[in-house]
């Protein structure tokens, strides 16, 4: 009998312990939430691009880092100009390009990236940096991530994977401010999570709002004061931003996607399709695939 009761405290302290270290993982992820980020690793390369490259900067569904080594060009952002110069680091945000331009000719190293759902929430509210000065090693970082990406065998090169990753998160935490998130932006992050995990269905400022338990017109103007656009305009755009990803890398047709993500008229999906991203969809495929 004896002996059960110890066994029984000794199992209570266990579990007490596994709890408390719950408890601070919990806490770690929500005070840095970019640890648990899943970035997965599309393109890179090196490449010198002219004044067409204005043809191909368009509106893009990946993640960029750019290192500019010589030359310079300017991208244009909905809510930004980038000067793009040598020996500088640049992260240019998914659906977020209107334009670009090179009057003569830049040469530099680019990845392209995914990122997983949470962590683009995060960013939302986070507001990275877009442009830094690069450090001695950057460059070095840039082509051991060019080598082993075109080495890793489409992902089956597990060691060259993994060095593929690591080293473009290195790149990517560079971006990410040091101060900490808000509770007020905090409290968004629910509402942007359940956008981004019911782009296929009707969503509405209703059930928005009944997220953060806020009466509709307040919601929609906190919002609107939070992210610059409306709650109908934000999912718009991931709306959007989710058909052209589809675009891309499927080979569903039009109609499928604009019924997909609740367009039952085509043609009104391609008006906003091309309102947002600046060309009809089929036309944004088309471009994509012949690159």
């Amino acid at each position: 009998m004896a002996k059960a009761r110890i066994l029984l405290h000794f199992l209570q302290f266990i579990c007490t312990r596994l709890t408390y270290r719950a408890v601070l993982c919990d806490n770690t992820a929500m005070a840095n939430p970019f640890l648990t980020t899943n970035l997965r690793l599309t393109e890179t390369d090196y490449t010198t691009i002219g004044n067409n490259w204005s043809y191909l900067a368009t509106y893009f569904p990946y993640y960029r880092i750019y290192y500019i080594t010589s030359g310079s060009a300017k991208m244009f952002l909905f809510d930004e100009t980038l000067e793009l110069k040598p020996r500088h680091l640049y992260f240019i945000p998914a659906y977020s390009i209107t334009g670009a331009e090179c009057n003569d000719s830049m040469s530099h190293y680019w990845m392209h990236f995914n990122l997983d759902a949470t962590t683009a929430s995060y960013l939302t509210i986070y507001k990275p940096l877009h442009c830094l000065p690069a450090s001695q090693e950057d460059e070095t970082v840039f082509r051991l991530i060019k080598e082993n990406f075109e080495k890793s065998d489409n992902g089956n090169d597990s060691p060259r994977t993994l060095a593929c990753v690591s080293l473009a998160k290195y790149l990517f935490s560079k971006f990410l401010p040091s101060e900490s998130i808000s509770a007020e932006a905090a409290n968004f992050l629910p509402v942007l999570e359940y956008i981004d995990g019911h782009l296929t269905e009707k969503i509405t400022n209703a059930q928005l709002s009944d997220i953060m338990c806020l009466n509709e017109t307040y919601f929609s103007n906190v919002f609107s004061k939070q992210f610059g656009v409306s709650p109908k305009q934000y999912v718009l755009q991931k709306r959007i931003g989710a058909a052209a990803n589809m675009l891309i890398e499927t080979d569903k047709t039009v109609k499928e996607i604009a019924f997909r993500f609740g367009y039952e008229n085509e043609m009104y999906f391609n008006r906003m399709f091309r309102k947002l991203a600046g060309t009809p969809p089929g036309e944004y495929r088309r471009r994509f695939r012949s690159k």
